[in-house]
């Protein structure tokens, strides 16, 4: 009871920090008020991270890419959304998490992990070339109950953050929303082909608050249709308008093949990804699995090299 009053209130004190967080960095004065800001982080994530203000001041100063990062972020994503996002998956994973986990690990002598990754449903609307989903048919499905116990059975170990991936998750999205509602101190990251994505949608991402988008887009609309279908391209753009509209959280998720690299890693189509309101990005290199599987998609060496060098260019 003591362990749970103390969360509460521990909880509660993150909850106001970012009420607060939110509420400077989104008014006139932010420039000035950016050191206050980074001591009032640095206060939250003392214990988890000791260094975490200077290596805020090193990166989020006026006119930095970060500090342009940080404003982009909370002017465009729904402020309940962010204070939700960020208190699931900074406080609770992150801060308390990171401790629950570690001492978990030690007690039962085995390795707790921070985040788990399920597939609702091998499911899916779309039939992707060299995608091996459609070797598990669409019959496999994890029911609501066993979600949700996989999720609350995690987060009593200390992991607060889910993958979902498939099939398209998003067939089972009524269920992903209450998933997401009934376990408020956990983040959800679901891999999504963007189909799916409506209005309606977009609304039960706002209430619940903490779920994130890696929407599945690859290059141009040639590259990118070749291999998910005519009107994919031009799908996933509806969706992230939609989805950039309503303030949701979002990004992009790569597979890079051996046809495509060329086109993902183009500075037209990083920026369009950002102009369309991509706030991450996933690049996974192609994996022949199952039945049949296209073998020629395989990235050679050389392609392989060059996404490796271009991945740690873009991460700095």
């Amino acid at each position: 009871m003591q362990s749970k009053i103390a969360h509460a209130a521990e909880r509660k004190a993150f909850s106001i920090a970012l009420d607060q967080i939110i509420k400077a960095a989104s008014g006139p004065d932010r420039e000035k008020n950016l050191d206050k800001l980074i001591d009032m982080a640095g206060k939250l994530l003392k214990d988890t991270a000791p260094g975490v203000t200077r290596g805020l001041r090193n990166g989020l100063y006026p006119g930095s890419k970060w500090e342009q990062y940080l404003w982009d972020v909370i002017d465009n994503t729904d402020h309940h959304v962010l204070k939700t996002a960020v208190l699931a998956g900074g406080y609770e994973a992150a801060f308390r998490g990171l401790r629950n986990t570690t001492e978990n690990a030690e007690k039962e002598q085995c390795n707790v992990p921070w985040i788990i990754l399920f597939d609702p449903t091998s499911a899916c609307n779309k039939h992707c070339v060299g995608c091996w989903a459609a070797d598990y048919g669409n019959s496999l499905n994890l029911t609501y109950e066993e979600m949700d116990r996989l999720v609350t059975e995690g987060s009593e170990l200390g992991c607060h953050l889910y993958m979902l991936t498939g099939g398209e998750p998003l067939i089972r999205k009524n269920d992903i929303i209450e998933l997401a509602a009934n376990n408020q101190d956990c983040v959800f990251l679901i891999y999504t082909n963007a189909t799916l994505v409506d209005q309606k949608f977009c609304d039960d991402l706002k209430r619940v608050g903490n779920i994130a988008l890696a929407m599945s887009i690859e290059g141009t609309e040639e590259s990118n249709d070749w291999r998910r279908g005519d009107g994919a391209y031009n799908a996933t753009l509806k969706a992230m308008e939609l989805l950039k509209k309503n303030k949701c959280l979002f990004g992009i998720s790569v597979c890079y093949t051996r046809k495509n690299d060329e086109y993902v890693t183009s500075d037209d189509f990083i920026d369009k990804m950002i102009e369309n309101g991509s706030k991450f990005a996933f690049y996974f290199n192609y994996m022949p699995v199952g039945h049949g599987a296209d073998k020629e998609l395989i990235p050679t060496p050389d392609q392989r090299e060059y996404m490796y060098r271009w991945l740690r260019k873009m991460r700095n």
